[in-house]
C-alpha cells in the first residue's frame, strides 16, 4: 500500500501554481536565518519537517514501483523522486548553509537575479530558434529540443563554469548556483517524461532509426532522469539485448547500468561512478568482484570502456587543485 505524499506547508501555497513551486522572493526561508520572528522560526522547521517527510513518501513510493519490476531497491531517502513539487521546494531550501545572514542572502539573490535572467534568456532563444512545432517535428528534432536545455542548464550549474564568471563574489555565486539547479530540475522532470512517453510507446526504434548520434542524445535524457530510477530500469532492460547485439554503445549501457545498480543497490559493476576522497577520485562501492583492479578492467574492456586507471586520470585532469 503506497503512503499517501506529504502536502506542503499552507503558508507556501503563494509560491505554488499550477503544481509548480517559483521560489520568487525566497521569504520562505526567513526562519533560517537569525533575527527572524517566532513565527518565521516555526514556518522554517515546518518547512524542514515537510521536506524530510515528503522525500521518504517518494522513495517509499519509488521503492513500489521498483518492486514490480521485481527489484528489492535500497533508495535515497533525501531525494524528491516524482514528487516534482517535493523536490522544487526541496532544492528551494537547502542552500541557506552558503549564507552567515539574511542581508548577505537577500543581497546575493539580488546581484545573481540579472546574470541568472540574462542566461535564461540565452535558454529560451537557443530553444526558440529551433522553430519547433510539435505536430509536424521529426523525431531528430523533437530530441534536440529536450537536449539543448538539458545541457544548457547542466553547463552553468557546474561549479567550474561559475568559477570562469567575472564579477561574481562567492555568495552571489551560491545564489546563481541555487537559482540554476532549481532551473535544471524543472528541466529534466520535462525531459524524463517525454523520453518516458518514446520509450514506453515505441522504445528505441525512433533513435536507432536516427543514428547512433541520436541513440545517445536519447541516453543522455535517461541518464539524467534520476528522479526516476523505476523508468531508468525500463530503459535499461530495453538496452540491454540492444547492446548485445552491437545495435547500442556498449560503453554508454555499461554508465547506465552503474548508475542504475548504484542508485538502486548502492553498488556498481563497471566502476564509471566516481566519488572524490581526499581529494582523488575513486569508483563508489563495486560489487563482488569488482575491487579486484584486473578484474574490473576485464569487465571494462568487455564493454569497450579504458582502463579504471586511465579513466579516472581522464577526469582527474579537470580538477587540477583535487577534486
Amino acid at each position: 500500500m503506497l503512503l499517501t505524499a506529504a502536502a506542503p506547508p499552507p503558508f507556501l501555497s503563494a509560491y505554488i501554481h499550477n503544481g509548480n513551486f517559483s521560489a520568487g522572493d525566497y521569504a520562505f526561508l526567513r526562519g533560517a536565518f537569525p533575527g527572524a520572528t517566532s513565527q518565521q522560526i516555526t514556518d522554517w522547521k515546518t518547512l524542514q519537517t515537510y521536506g524530510t517527510s515528503c522525500m521518504k513518501d517518494a522513495a517509499h513510493t519509488e521503492s513500489s514501483e521498483l518492486e514490480k519490476l521485481g527489484i528489492n531497491a535500497k533508495l535515497d531517502d533525501e531525494r524528491g523522486y516524482q514528487d516534482h513539487l517535493c523536490t522544487q521546494i526541496v532544492f528551494a531550501s537547502d542552500e541557506t548553509d552558503d549564507f552567515r545572514s539574511w542581508k548577505i542572502f537577500q543581497d546575493a539573490l539580488t546581484r545573481s537575479l540579472p546574470y541568472f535572467q540574462t542566461y535564461q534568456s540565452a535558454v529560451s532563444l537557443a530553444v526558440r530558434s529551433l522553430n519547433s512545432d510539435p505536430e509536424k517535428d521529426t523525431f531528430e528534432e523533437q530530441l534536440t529540443l529536450h537536449t539543448v536545455p538539458d545541457q544548457m542548464w547542466r553547463f552553468i550549474m557546474m561549479g567550474a563554469a561559475l568559477n570562469d564568471v567575472s564579477g561574481l563574489d562567492p555568495t552571489t555565486r551560491s545564489a546563481l548556483r541555487m537559482r540554476s539547479i532549481l532551473a535544471g530540475v524543472d528541466v529534466d522532470w520535462t525531459n524524463s517524461h517525454w523520453a518516458r512517453h518514446i520509450l514506453e510507446t515505441q522504445g528505441w526504434s525512433p533513435a536507432l532509426k536516427a543514428g547512433q548520434k541520436s541513440a545517445g542524445l536519447m541516453w543522455l535524457l535517461v541518464q539524467h532522469a534520476d528522479d526516476d530510477p523505476a523508468f531508468q530500469v525500463m530503459a535499461l532492460r530495453q538496452l540491454e539485448p540492444l547492446a548485445k547485439s552491437d545495435q547500442f554503445s556498449k560503453p554508454n549501457y555499461a554508465l547506465l547500468s552503474d548508475r542504475v545498480m548504484l542508485a538502486t543497490t548502492g553498488k556498481q559493476h563497471y566502476g564509471s561512478q566516481l566519488s572524490c576522497s581526499n581529494h582523488k577520485l575513486t569508483p563508489y562501492s563495486m560489487d563482488q568482484g569488482g575491487d579486484n583492479a584486473d578484474t574490473l578492467d576485464a569487465r571494462r574492456s568487455e564493454m569497450g570502456l579504458p582502463s579504471e586507471a586511465a579513466y579516472i586520470e581522464h577526469f582527474r585532469k579537470s580538477f587540477p587543485k583535487g577534486c
